[in-house]
C-alpha cells in the first residue's frame, strides 16, 4: 500500500491576522514600558530632579549640627567646645600719648585689657614710674611678649604659655614656624607670672641686705640677752658692718632716730597700700624724714647699734599697724 504524504496549506488570511496581532502587541508593549520601567530615560525626563530642601530660617550653626555625624551610645549630653575664633586673630596696636590722669590700671579698664597686657608690651618696670606725654602701645587684645631663646621652637613655646601653634602664627602674621633667637613673639591670652606683676605695681618686696646671713625669724623665740622666750617682730639678716641696706619697696621715710637701749639707729619707710617696713641696728642713716625713696635705694648702712649682739640688720614689715611675718612678702 502506497504512503501518501498529506500536505497542510494555511489560508494567506490567517497569516495576516498572525502577523497584525504581532505588531499590536510589540506597539502595546512600547507604549506601557515607562510603567514597566520607571527607571528609563522616558521616566527621568517626566520626573522633577530631586532636590535638597532645608528651612529657610537655619542658620550657619544650625546647619553645621544637622551635618555632624549622630553621637554613639554614652555619649549623650556632650557637647563639642566652640571654637574660639578669637584666638587666631591678628595682633593690632595703636599708639596713645598718656595725658594727666593716666595710670596703667585706668588705661587697662578703659580699653577692656588686663594691667599685665599694657605692662608687657610696653615694658613697664614700674607702674608709678609712667609719665604724661609716654606714648602708650595699646594692643587689640589681652597677651604677652616672649622673647625667643636659645634652643625655642613655637611648638614649645605654644607648650610653655598653654596655646597651639596656629594662634601664635595668626597673632604675629608669621609664614613660617622659623625663629631667630631674641624674637619677639605675642602671645595672645597668655599672663605676666605673679611675682612680675608684683613688681612692676610696686607690691613686691625686696631684701633689705643681700647675700646676708639669716639669722632669726619672725615669731616667739628665747630672748638672746635674758633668755626668756619673747615675741621677735621680724628677721635678723647679718653681715660685715657697712654692707649697703636698702629700700626693700618705694615708698617716703616717715622715722628716722637713734634708740641706744633698743633699735639702735632705725629707719621707718611708709609704702602704698597700709605697708611700713622697718631697718634697726643701723651703723649709718643716707635718707631723711619726708624723702621719696625708690625699691632698691640705699637707706643707710648694717651695723650693731642699740640692743644687738652682733653685726645685723632687723627687718619688719607692718601691715595696718600689725608686725607680719616678712617672709611672706620677700622675693
Amino acid at each position: 500500500m502506497a504512503n501518501t504524504a498529506a500536505a497542510v496549506q494555511i489560508d494567506p488570511a490567517t497569516r495576516v491576522q498572525e502577523f497584525i496581532l504581532l505588531c499590536a502587541t510589540a506597539i502595546a508593549l512600547m507604549a506601557l514600558r515607562p510603567v514597566l520601567a520607571p527607571d528609563s530615560a522616558v521616566m527621568r525626563i517626566a520626573l522633577p530632579a530631586a532636590t535638597l530642601s532645608l528651612p529657610t530660617d537655619v542658620g550657619r550653626e544650625a546647619l553645621f549640627a544637622a551635618l555632624m555625624p549622630e553621637r554613639r551610645d554614652g555619649e549623650a549630653g556632650k557637647e563639642s567646645a566652640p571654637v574660639d575664633l578669637n584666638r587666631f586673630q591678628r595682633l593690632e596696636i595703636r599708639e596713645y600719648r598718656l595725658a594727666p590722669g593716666d595710670t596703667l590700671s585706668g588705661l587697662a579698664q578703659h580699653n577692656g585689657l588686663r594691667i599685665d597686657t599694657l605692662a608687657s608690651l610696653n615694658q613697664i618696670n614700674d607702674a608709678r614710674r609712667i609719665r604724661v606725654g609716654d606714648t602708650f602701645r595699646i594692643p587689640n587684645r589681652d597677651g604677652v611678649l616672649h622673647t625667643v631663646a636659645r634652643g625655642e621652637a613655637l611648638s614649645s613655646i605654644a607648650t610653655r604659655y598653654s596655646t597651639s601653634v596656629n594662634a601664635l602664627l595668626d597673632a604675629n602674621d608669621l609664614s613660617s614656624s622659623t625663629l631667630t633667637v631674641g624674637q619677639t613673639l605675642f602671645v595672645p591670652d597668655a599672663r605676666m607670672n605673679r611675682t612680675d606683676l608684683q613688681r612692676v605695681l610696686g607690691e613686691l618686696f625686696i631684701y633689705p641686705v643681700m647675700n646676708a646671713r639669716f639669722t632669726s625669724g619672725f615669731g616667739m623665740r628665747n630672748d638672746p640677752f635674758t633668755g626668756i622666750r619673747r615675741f621677735h617682730n621680724g628677721i635678723d639678716l647679718a653681715g660685715p658692718i657697712g654692707m649697703p641696706v636698702r629700700a626693700a619697696r618705694a615708698g617716703r621715710v616717715v622715722h628716722v632716730e637713734n634708740q641706744t637701749a633698743n633699735y639702735g639707729k632705725f629707719v621707718i619707710v611708709r609704702h602704698d597700700g597700709g605697708y611700713q617696713t622697718l631697718y634697726a641696728h643701723l651703723d649709718s642713716f643716707s635718707v631723711r624724714v619726708g624723702q621719696n625713696v625708690n625699691q632698691g635705694q640705699q637707706i643707710g648702712t648694717l651695723g650693731n647699734t642699740g640692743r644687738s649682739t652682733g653685726p645685723h640688720v632687723h627687718f619688719s614689715v607692718i601691715r595696718n599697724g600689725s608686725f607680719v611675718d616678712p617672709m611672706r612678702y620677700l622675693q
